[in-house]
């Protein structure tokens, strides 16, 4: 009995996490049937949450690194409701004449900051999912020759099981030589760029001095928070060496990998992963003046910001 409203009743039943609800007509705030029943056969978002907590905010579980979300929410207003409307006389950009002003002559060469783009847009950022992982040789390539920018998101280095440190500071990582060197390798060298971007760990490992001086990196992208939210980035791990790995390196883990009640959950299979969680950067003016000289010191010709659903008197 699936169904979408414009009110938050589809929060409590979802395709995403496979939640119904035992009645159509549910509550248009909470979304619970008017009558919750104790023998319902149906699990529902509250139900779910009731057994499983936290975990009841993620999709389907099997379906992690194989699949990417959209959303459910209606903002009342879409793509359908505008349309593009031509000019009749003259032209722009391009002689007034029908002979020429045609399809293939079209050019959308622009710049975002001082990099030259083939065509306006910016892709990413993509970051250490198993998702980005497998699927990054085409998203390098496509880039490459479209000439736009491609970013490299955060924790690559430091979820790279083949990365190596001294001291704390990353010195190689085969994961990011591999998407740094596939775009270069179909690139141009004029338009689009590839960026590495850093959050809170990839500062603390040092990925953008490894980026630059080894990789030859141009530009370097500071993260504030996710695009849409006020919060790190997250990756699922199903391994327990794996998730005390990430521990060790300075990650937050949950649950605790190292506890041997959760150890043994895993085990048992009452619990079927790990969940590693990004920081949240909280810089001052003065910090983030002297880590983009830091980074232009070492040779970036760019620095650019990502910031996330921030008010806009913190990022102004």
């Amino acid at each position: 009995m699936e169904r979408v409203q414009k009110n938050s009743a589809y929060l409590n039943a979802m395709s995403t996490t496979g939640t119904r609800t035992r009645v159509r007509d549910v509550n248009p705030q909470s979304g619970m049937c008017p009558i919750c029943v104790s023998d319902c056969p149906f699990i529902c978002e509250i139900a779910l949450s009731t057994f499983r907590a936290n975990e009841a905010l993620y999709p389907e579980t099997r379906y992690f690194g194989e699949s990417t979300a959209s959303s459910l929410k209606d903002y009342g207003l879409d793509w359908s409701h505008f349309n593009l409307l031509a000019r009749l006389r003259g032209a722009e950009g391009i002689a007034p004449d029908p002979d020429v002003a045609i399809f293939p002559n079209v050019n959308v060469e622009s710049k975002i900051g001082k990099t030259k783009v083939k065509f306006p847009l910016a892709m990413g950022a993509f970051g250490s999912t198993d998702v980005a992982r497998r699927y990054w040789d085409g998203l390098a390539v496509g880039a490459a020759l479209a000439g736009c920018i491609l970013i490299i998101g955060e924790n690559v280095c430091g979820v790279d099981p083949k990365s190596e440190f001294k001291n704390g500071r990353v010195v190689r990582s085969p994961e990011m030589e591999r998407r740094v060197k596939k775009f270069k390798e179909f690139w141009d060298g004029k338009y689009g760029d590839i960026v590495v971007q850093v959050n809170v760990e990839d500062t603390r490992f040092g990925v953008y001095e490894y980026a630059v001086s080894k990789l030859e990196v141009d530009t370097v992208e500071i993260k504030w928070g996710q695009g849409a939210k006020a919060i790190g980035g997250e990756i699922r791990v199903r391994d327990l060496q794996r998730a005390i790995e990430l521990k060790k390196r300075g990650y937050v883990v949950l649950p605790d990998p190292e506890n041997p009640t959760v150890q043994q959950a895993f085990k048992d299979g009452i619990i079927d992963g790990f969940e590693r969680h990004s920081r949240v950067g909280m810089p001052t003016e003065k910090s983030l003046v002297e880590f983009v000289e830091e980074i232009r010191d070492l040779g970036a010709k760019s620095v650019t910001l990502k910031t996330g659903a921030y008010r806009p008197a913190d990022v102004a």
